[in-house]
This record gives structure tokens, sequence and C-alpha cells, in this order.
């Protein structure tokens, strides 16, 4: 492990991964627990986004490997609500902050969109749940954003970290299964300030610095992590299991967890300690 400090920007980086933490005073978390999970697999096409991507299939499945633990503890009386959206239904103002309209864009593929923002849609939007879980193609671009594919055209198809997002509603943690999403270049450029509201709670955003693997195995370490981060490690189990898979030779991907916080020991604290149920403020 090392570590290096720069003003109030700390880094880690436990093998092939990266934390990073950064200043930020939250406020207070929504009364209710809620998980939204979002699966795009078909990609290319009218009305669907993303000519040039590859389908899978696996993406919807890897959904409810994710959203499993929650339904379990929604069962048990521990948590309130759980939704899920699929391909088309996955708009990209689902992701997008209405304070930046102007600055989100259609794609080039795109001939028109509207570029609106419903983070906040009950059920819908990402920043109205606490926790949001997406499988879909990823991408960075020149070291000052990260974004991902949504679902139709409609919409934004490929909402941004800079153009789009902005978590100043109920979200503590996103995780994002999606190439490249978790840029360590956009992570030291101070790019991921720019998802940061000023009312914001959000902590925690799971990714990966690289290209990602997909099949099969996914459902299994996605399964695996959810179930572990119900009680502690909700930052270092993502690395442990979808980094340290014994799933054959093919393991080397880098997700990365980057941590918003005021202080190390604070953005350590969620990283090893924090949980879906206990989403340390940091």
């Amino acid at each position: 492990m090392s570590a290096s400090t720069h003003g109030r920007i700390t880094l880690r980086l436990p093998l092939a991964a990266l934390v990073v933490a950064l200043a930020l005073v939250p406020s207070a978390a929504n009364a209710l627990n809620e998980v939204h999970g979002y699966a795009v697999s078909n990609y290319g096409g009218s009305p669907a986004c993303g000519p040039g991507f590859s389908d899978h299939s696996v993406h919807l499945e890897t959904v409810d490997s994710f959203l499993e633990t929650f339904r379990d503890l929604k069962d048990e009386g521990r948590w309130d609500q759980v939704s899920e959206l699929h391909n088309t239904s996955v708009h990209g103002s689902y992701f997008t902050d209405d304070a930046k309209e102007s600055t989100c864009a259609c794609s080039s593929y795109q001939a028109s969109c509207s570029c609106i923002g419903s983070d906040n849609g009950t059920n819908l939007g990402a920043d109205d749940s606490d926790v949001f879980y997406i499988h879909t193609h990823g991408f960075s671009n020149n070291s000052n954003k990260a974004g991902f594919v949504t679902g139709t055209r409609t919409t934004d198809c490929t909402p941004t970290t800079s153009g789009n997002m902005l978590w100043d509603g109920d979200l503590d943690i996103a995780v994002i299964k999606a190439c490249q999403t978790g840029d360590y270049d956009v992570a030291v450029n101070g790019q991921f300030w720019q998802m940061i509201g000023d009312d914001s709670s959000f902590r925690m955003w799971n990714s990966f610095h690289g290209n990602s693997s997909c099949g099969s195995h996914v459902k299994g370490y996605v399964e695996d992590y959810s179930e572990d981060s119900v009680y502690n490690g909700v930052g270092e189990n993502w690395l442990d299991e979808a980094y340290d898979w014994d799933w054959g030779s093919n393991n080397d991907d880098c997700p990365t967890s980057v941590v918003f916080g005021s202080s190390y020991s604070n953005c350590n604290s969620m990283y090893r300690y924090g949980c879906w149920r206990d989403r340390r403020v940091t």
C-alpha cells in the first residue's frame, strides 16, 4: 500500500486500486433507506443509445444480484424501498441535476434529445436514492470527466460526472459497473468535485479505473459484494470482490473506490467500516 497527500486530497492505492478522499460537509440523510438498480443491456438502433457497443444480457442479471440483498433486508424490515429499471426505462435525465441542464448535451449520434434534470424523480432518479447501482458501458475523456451509456435517445445518452451529475439530494453511495468511470486521472485532477453539491451527503463512488470484464462471473462477485457490505467494508469489499475474484486468469480489472470527506480518518472509516446500513458521515 502506498499513500501520498497533496493539500486536501489523499490518495490510497491498495493493490491496483484507488481511494480518493476529498473535503465535504454533508447534510442530514433522508429518513427512508432507498436503493435504485439500473441495467442497460441493449445498445444501438432506435430508440436505444450506444451504437458501437455490444449487447450484454448479463447486465440485467447483475442488477438483480446486487438488489437481492436489499430485498432481503426489506423483507426483514431493515430497508424501505427497492426500485429497478431496465434498458429504455433508464433515462439520462435520471442522472442529470436540474442545475446542470445547460451543461449536458446530446451525444454525437443523437439527432436531438431532451436535456432535462430528473435525478430527484421518485423511484426513478439516482439522487432520490441513498444507494444506486448501474451496469452498462462507460468511458472517460481527457482526464476531465467520466460517464456511462443510458438506455434511450429521448434524453442525454451519455451523462457525465462534470456535465450532468450533481448529487445534492439523498444519494450517499454509487456503485457503477462500467468501464473507466473511476478513472485515476479524472480523480487526481479534481474533476469528481463536479458531482458535489453544497448540500450534498454524497460520500462514495465505486467504479473502475480502466476497462472492466463482463461475463457470468460478475453476478457472483456483485452478489458477494452486496451481501458482504451490509455491516461493513462498503469500499474495501468492492476492491476485494471486483479485483481479487477467483474466476480464471482474466482477473486484472482495476476497481476504484472514491471516498469524499473532511479528513483522511473519516474517509478511511467509511471505506473500511461503512456499509449499507451505516453510511457513515464523512
